[in-house]
């Protein structure tokens, strides 16, 4: 009988201990992915980016999706909108050259999502901003 207890234990011992370097690995998976979209987010395909974690594409998305939360795409739009926002505020350029600075193409869908993000188009975000600095 302890001998089964014994093996039991063993055995629980050696899945946590795997499961916790799963999780490493997986970690450090996500911290290369993460590093290498900031540096380059502007163009970036699933394809590319799941080469660089050494994975097939559509396990790197179901990858992403665990660990994050939200699908790749949906982060790099995030992470755009982000920069953009910045630049909108703290820039006298045209809107439509911030957009092509952060890689996007699709106006019509940029402002739709600006707008869900913020609650307001970028012309009147940077007006917003532009009242609050002169005042």
């Amino acid at each position: 009988m302890s001998n089964s207890i014994f093996g039991t234990l063993n055995f629980s011992i050696r899945v946590v201990h795997s499961n916790q370097s799963q999780r490493n690995k997986d970690r450090a998976r996500l911290d290369t992915i993460l590093d290498y979209i900031a540096q380059n987010y502007r163009h970036i395909s699933i394809e590319e980016i799941a080469g660089i974690a050494y994975l097939q594409p559509g396990y790197f998305c179901r990858f992403f999706k665990k660990c994050m939360g939200i699908t790749f795409l949906e982060y790099q739009n995030e992470l755009r909108l982000s920069f953009i926002y910045q630049d909108i505020i703290s820039t006298d350029d045209s809107i439509k050259d911030i957009l092509e600075r952060h890689g996007f193409t699709n106006y019509k869908l940029f402002r739709r999502m600006f707008f869900e993000h913020f609650k307001a188009s970028p012309t009147e975000v940077r007006k917003t901003h532009d009242t609050k600095k002169n005042s």
